[in-house]
């Protein structure tokens, strides 16, 4: 059978199990781009998950086609990523497409180097696909975006698939391409991995180099890997980190692990201030009330899940809310979150950077343009604008929440060791992601790891009932936050999680005619 034409498994492609058809010659990387270019032409007219889609990704995978065959016959392992299509979010430099971060303003931005993080992604053999819609600027979560307009929820056509990576996400759930990258700066790779059913990761701070990848926060951005599955993330984190875990060298103890290589349980604590809602009694829903129920409900069965199907050796501990301190995403967002003190400064500095051509070279002139979505930006885009000298990294405001972050995270190392725990779990959103319409996405817990640069990643935990609108209903994910930069052990109990929940599941996406 010529391998150009074999059918390809969407829904159930990984990483290993392309390379391994790869290898025995039963497809071609020009067959899975071919897939992915057909689908993202019946598809994304719709979805709007894409932005920009790279015009030579068939002539790239004919190169990468070539080059398997020489490996094969050099007895030559294929590189991580040999011929992966890969999406990357539209904040991510790269030399030979525009860079736009979803606004209409930079649809003509170009940089003449690619981003350390895409570097690496190239030498390691990925062909870039596609790139992603994403919220404006990447400042909030339901990718809405004056160049690509609202992405939809490939599961809900009425809902957003959150954000800001969602462009990402959206792309992933449907069949649009193998794996993906986007980034967090509170919620961003985990809110549209839980809206979308699929796999998101947030590396430690400091773990994937950022330089190249248009800022928000120097103290809490990161970039990190989307994906079907946690093996297919951790294959794309392999390749996209810049060193070794601190403490590996010396020794530091793994999941689980005593002195002397005796193993012992592993314990996650159960955050149970981030399961209900904490709004005053006279803001909530009905909706509101029905639908954390359902997360709630969804959590809750998950977590039997784990406590019958793991074994003696991982134990659920309740973190009981009266142990430790105010956690609430409006708490710490006010106090703690430096984005509207260093967007201006930082997204100026990219913009007058030697490397990039941009039309506009400030967020002043961007604004005074009037080429973006108003509706969309925040609080983070207009407040430096508006008063500069408050709003600045030499304020005393921005020090003030600095010195916030810090005993944030000697709370959250405290209450690690008193209770003995490896992990915290719990779930990302409070209600379902969104409708269309609204250009914010409220009820994330994901602000937690965010200030305090703690790994952590989102996997699917379950669903909602069926719907006129959903027939498979809308996903839920669960939430995991690790130790202090002790990532590839986070990955570890992840990959164990989703063995044991079994929740990843494709959107029929027969509501797109």
């Amino acid at each position: 059978m010529d391998p150009t034409s074999t059918e390809l498994d969407i829904p159930s492609l990984t990483i290993p199990k392309y390379h391994a058809a790869l290898s025995n010659g039963t497809t071609t990387c020009t067959a899975l781009v071919t897939t992915y270019l057909a689908r993202i032409t019946r598809y994304d007219p719709t979805l709007k998950s894409l932005l920009y889609i790279n015009e030579n990704a068939l002539e790239i995978a004919a190169q990468k086609d070539k080059q398997t065959t020489h490996f094969l016959n050099n007895s030559h392992p294929l590189p991580p990523l040999h011929g992966v299509p890969i999406i990357l979010k539209d904040n991510f430099t790269t030399h030979d497409t525009p860079t736009s971060a979803g606004v209409q303003a930079l649809h003509a931005l170009r940089t003449t180097t690619d981003s350390e993080v895409v570097s690496r992604l190239r030498l390691a053999g990925c062909i870039i696909l596609a790139k992603a819609n994403l919220h404006e600027f990447a400042l909030h979560g339901t990718t809405t975006s004056s160049l690509g307009g609202q992405t939809l929820n490939p599961f809900d056509a009425t809902r957003t698939p959150g954000g800001s990576s969602g462009g990402t996400a959206a792309a992933l759930a449907g069949g649009l391409g193998l794996v993906g990258c986007g980034s967090d700066t509170v919620n961003s790779l985990r809110s549209p991995a839980s809206a979308c059913g699929i796999v998101g990761f947030r590396p430690s701070v400091g773990r994937v180099c950022t330089s190249g990848v248009v800022p928000v926060s120097s103290v809490q951005d990161v970039v990190g890997p989307m994906g079907g599955s946690v093996e297919d993330v951790r294959v794309v984190f392999d390749v996209m980190k810049s060193g070794r875990e601190e403490g590996e060298e010396e020794g530091e103890k793994g999941l689980g692990e005593l002195e002397g290589g005796n193993s012992r349980r592993i314990r996650i604590g159960v955050l149970d201030a981030y399961f209900g809602l904490d709004d005053p009694r006279e803001e909530l829903t009905d909706e509101l009330v029905h639908e954390n129920t359902i997360v709630q409900r969804v959590m809750h069965e998950a977590l039997a899940s784990i406590k019958t199907k793991a074994g003696a050796d991982i134990e659920l501990v309740h973190i009981n809310p009266s142990t430790h301190p105010d956690w609430r995403f409006a708490t710490l967002a006010s106090t703690a979150d430096t984005q509207v003190y260093e967007f201006r400064e930082r997204l100026d500095t990219f913009l007058q950077s030697e490397t990039v051509i941009s039309p506009y070279h400030s967020l002043k002139q961007i604004a005074e343009s009037g080429e973006y979505d108003q509706n969309a930006v925040t609080k983070v885009f207009t407040a430096a604008l508006q008063n500069p000298e408050r709003f600045s990294l030499a304020s005393p405001g921005y020090q003030a929440r600095l010195e916030r972050i810090s005993v944030l995270k000697e709370g959250v190392r405290k209450c690690f060791e008193e209770n003995g725990i490896d992990a915290m779990v719990y779930p990302h959103q409070r209600q379902l992601v969104v409708r269309i319409g609204s250009c914010v996405q409220p009820r994330r817990n994901g602000i937690l790891a965010a200030l305090t640069g703690r790994p952590a990643i989102c996997i699917p935990a379950g669903f909602s009932p069926s719907t006129c609108s959903a027939a498979q209903g809308v996903p839920v994910g669960l939430e995991l936050m690790g130790r202090e930069d002790r990532d590839e052990e986070l990955l570890d109990l992840a990959e164990r999680i989703e063995g044991i929940l079994q929740k990843r599941e494709a959107p029929s996406m027969e509501w797109i005619k």
